[in-house]
């Protein structure tokens, strides 16, 4: 088994990804091992007994999936830009669980009541222009994304979402008409 560059600390100038360490046997673990510790960094979010406020939601919300992150925006860039028939494969696999990990966040009724508890007492945080402008485009990305939908359209737009990551991944790996 071969180290998961993802998994440590860059030592690359400006943290740049140390793409001649990374291998295409490395997306996946990352990956998943993303999903799996912003699922905890929003559980604890959610089943934290504090008040909602700008720090223990909003900023929290902000701080969390940073390995999902890291390693998507490596893996989506190069898929892009420099794809091969695995990555295409590992993209396949990975967007519906991708869409569903979105989705029960963006769905999550418990963690929308928070944001949505910060942001109606929002004066009562003073927050500044920065802190105001992060909390709008949450709230927002929430509503945007179904968080007041009724359950029965919920579980309709997981349906859809997924069939879209899906059809989405197939449209980017399709031989173009030109090959």
């Amino acid at each position: 088994l071969t180290m998961n560059p993802f998994f440590d600390t860059y030592s690359t100038p400006y943290q740049v990804p140390p793409f001649h360490l990374i291998k295409n046997e490395h997306f996946k673990p990352a990956i998943l091992e993303g999903i799996k510790k912003q699922e905890a960094e929003i559980d604890a979010i959610v089943t934290n007994k504090e008040k909602p406020t700008f720090e223990n939601t909003v900023l929290a919300m902000e701080n969390s999936g940073k390995l999902l992150s890291r390693v998507s925006t490596v893996f989506y860039n190069l898929n892009s830009a420099n794809t091969n028939e695995e990555i295409q494969s590992i993209a396949k696999e990975l967007a519906p669980k991708l869409s569903a990990h979105n989705d029960n966040i963006n769905l999550n009724d418990a963690l929308f009541t928070k944001v949505k508890a910060v942001w109606d007492n929002q004066k009562n945080f003073k927050l500044n222009k920065e802190q105001a402008k992060i909390l709008e485009n949450l709230y927002k990305n929430f509503v945007r994304s179904g968080a007041n939908l009724s359950e029965e359209n919920k579980k309709r737009l997981r349906e859809i979402n997924s069939e879209m990551a899906v059809a989405t991944c197939l449209l980017y790996t399709s031989p173009s008409p030109r090959d």
